[in-house]
């Protein structure tokens, strides 16, 4: 490695340390601490995960608290936040690690749990235990491919691996120069997430910038290279809302339905001869690749009304949630209350 290499990795190091963001998970990064962040922060922005970690540590603090809850509980903390597969596999997983009686130790360990991936192994044995072990997440993506010019010109496979072989030499040799890789992997998190933004690079204070070919080049805005158009999948819904007394008739969803764990509306008009229609409200929702268009059918029940309410049926209020609910519910209620008050 090269003069200006050790003192670019340095100053990486440096510009961490003294500009790094006060984030929950940072002060006291456990094993289990970290690999909670890491999951909620999969795809959501780390200003909506805050809240949400620290709700679940306050009720979740040890992976034996975890491992106990039941799913609905675990749900329950996670509501709003998206991506319910992640909680789910993060409950089955803490599951196994305490039936264990102890974390994973390497990379192949980790990678045998529920919904842990390359990503979230390598930022777990970095973070947490020290570990010179390589991270590839869109931030350190970014980065990376502006340092280098990596084109994807020989297809999404070979642009990927020389990723990761850079971040891995990254990270063994800051390794090697007594950085640590905790330092390090967040430094480049932290910089893809700041300075090296996708629209608007402040390149001239970039700790990086005497080793980076796009600036050098004033090529930053070509890299990362970008990906085919994503293709939409549109989404209809027609669900129905049952009223009573401030309170709503939900349904748990069950596997293999979307969302499956999640409480709903009910996806069919009970029968009831008491039931009058109030209003109809539509709403939108996107969830990775799916545009969702819903229609709420609103129906106002008799309080003389009785009808046959099945087992996996449920009275909830509506404005006192205590059951686990999605994004799609949560916005169709907001708009229903407004409905309401009107």
């Amino acid at each position: 490695m090269t003069g200006i290499w050790r003192v670019s990795l340095r100053q990486l190091a440096f510009w961490f340390e003294n500009t790094k963001r006060s984030l929950p998970w940072r002060e006291d990064p456990s094993p289990y601490r970290v690999w909670v962040s890491e999951i909620m922060l999969q795809q959501t922005r780390v200003a909506t995960v805050i809240d949400y970690f620290d709700r679940f540590m306050k009720r979740f603090p040890t992976i034996e608290a975890l491992a106990k809850a039941s799913e609905d509980e675990v749900l329950l903390l996670w509501a709003g936040l998206g991506y319910y597969r992640r909680a789910r596999h993060l409950h089955q997983a803490s599951q196994e690690v305490v039936k264990s009686c102890r974390f994973p130790k390497n990379r192949k360990e980790w990678l045998k749990l529920p919904g842990v991936g390359e990503y979230t192994a390598g930022a777990i044995l970095s973070i947490a235990y020290g570990r010179p072990e390589p991270l590839l997440d869109a931030n350190v993506e970014r980065v990376l491919a502006r340092l280098r010019c990596v084109s994807r010109k020989q297809g999404e496979v070979l642009y990927r691996d020389r990723l990761w072989r850079l971040a891995k030499i990254f990270v063994e040799k800051a390794f090697a120069m007594k950085i640590s890789p905790s330092c390090l992997n967040q430094a480049l998190m932290e910089l893809g997430a700041s300075l090296c933004s996708v629209a608007q690079p402040k390149c001239l204070i970039c700790p990086l910038n005497q080793i980076c070919r796009s600036f050098q080049r004033g090529t930053q805005l070509d890299y990362p290279p970008k990906k085919a158009p994503k293709v939409w999948i549109s989404v209809e819904e027609t669900v129905h809302c049952v009223l009573r007394e401030g309170k709503v008739l939900v349904h748990q969803r069950k596997s293999p339905q979307w969302r499956a764990g999640l409480w709903d509306f009910l996806l069919e008009k009970p029968s009831c001869t008491y039931l009058r229609h109030f209003a109809e409200v539509k709403t939108r929702h996107v969830v990775t690749r799916h545009k969702i268009q819903r229609v709420t059918h609103i129906w106002k029940l008799s309080k003389k009304a009785s009808f046959s309410k099945r087992k996996d049926w449920q009275w909830m209020s509506l404005e006192d949630r205590t059951l686990p609910t999605g994004a799609a519910f949560q916005k169709s209620v907001a708009v229903i209350l407004r409905a309401l008050s009107s």
